[in-house]
């Protein structure tokens, strides 16, 4: 563990809370990887979560992930739903995962049923796309929870592969452009991770969302609600407290090349975004079909 930090909360979207997980680290620190937030989990009261009206982007993938949705009425109306530009929407329940490469641009917005009133715990990340790839069609790949393995890595840990593979078992959803692992690590009280990460994913964060964890060796306490910057060294180690651990993890390959990002943007230069801004304005932005596979 080479930094810990608390993220601030703020707003987002159409006025919900979020921890800025990576705040305060430049582009440079975190590369691929660009934003990552965690709405946390609340029990949100019946029309109380105004989602995300829609909203534009380009130049990067965006990870979303479903971590929970329960209790109220979930079980009738428990979903999230994103709907693009083109009118192409998909339903996130609890456990299900997206990757949505929106590339050369999209529209899009994500709400939950009117009706609906329940928990909700929700992270949000963003993947850089190298400058050769930034005016790529935009694709979208849904998962839904049983769709990704879960493999038991000792006996009181279990590791959900949203991104990558471990010990053989795969994710179905892929980032082929960035090589990246996205991991759910979930540890009963007295559990113990190991896990050697490939070497090429130089860029590696955990953020702890329950309990507390040594992380390390010697180990470092993390507790909920932190975020450890790990060294580019290839062993993952954390030991859960009395109170077990769950965290997750992300790994990835530097892109190595310079990052300007603003707002729904993430391109190379200043005068890109201007670009950006433009494409918009006169309804250039969202060009390109949008395909969607779903698991």
């Amino acid at each position: 563990v080479t930094k810990l930090l608390s993220p601030p909360a703020r707003l987002e979207g159409g006025g919900f809370e979020i921890r800025d997980i990576m705040s305060g680290l430049g582009s440079a620190a975190t590369d691929p990887f660009l934003i990552w937030h965690e709405l946390p989990k609340k029990y949100q009261k019946k029309g109380e979560f105004p989602g995300a009206p829609m909203h534009c982007h380009r130049g990067f993938c965006e990870l979303p992930y479903c971590k929970e949705l329960s209790g109220g009425n979930s079980d009738q109306y428990g979903y999230f739903l994103a709907k693009d530009h083109t009118g192409a929407s998909c339903k996130m329940s609890s456990g299900d995962f997206e990757l949505g490469t929106v590339a050369c641009g999209i529209e899009h917005e994500g709400r939950s049923h009117p009706q609906w009133e329940g928990y909700m715990h929700f992270f949000q990340l963003w993947v850089n796309l190298p400058a050769a790839n930034k005016f790529d069609p935009p694709s979208f790949q849904n998962a839904s929870s049983a769709s990704m393995p879960v493999v038991r890595l000792a006996d009181k840990v279990t590791c959900k592969v949203l991104v990558g593979s471990v010990r053989g078992q795969e994710s179905p959803v892929k980032c082929p452009l960035v090589p990246v692992q996205y991991l759910d690590f979930e540890c009963e009280p007295g559990g113990a991770v190991e896990y050697e990460v490939p070497e090429e994913l130089k860029t590696k964060f955990i953020y702890v969302y329950r309990g507390s964890g040594a992380v390390g060796s010697p180990g470092k306490e993390v507790a909920a609600g932190t975020l450890a910057c790990l060294s580019p060294g290839s062993r993952l180690v954390v030991a859960a407290s009395a109170q077990g651990v769950g965290f997750l993890f992300i790994a990835g390959r530097p892109i190595g090349e310079p990052v300007v990002q603003h707002g729904p943007f993430v391109m190379n230069t200043r005068e890109q975004i201007v670009e950006c801004f433009r494409d918009y304005q006169a309804g250039r932005l969202c060009r390109q079909p949008c395909t969607r596979v779903t698991y």
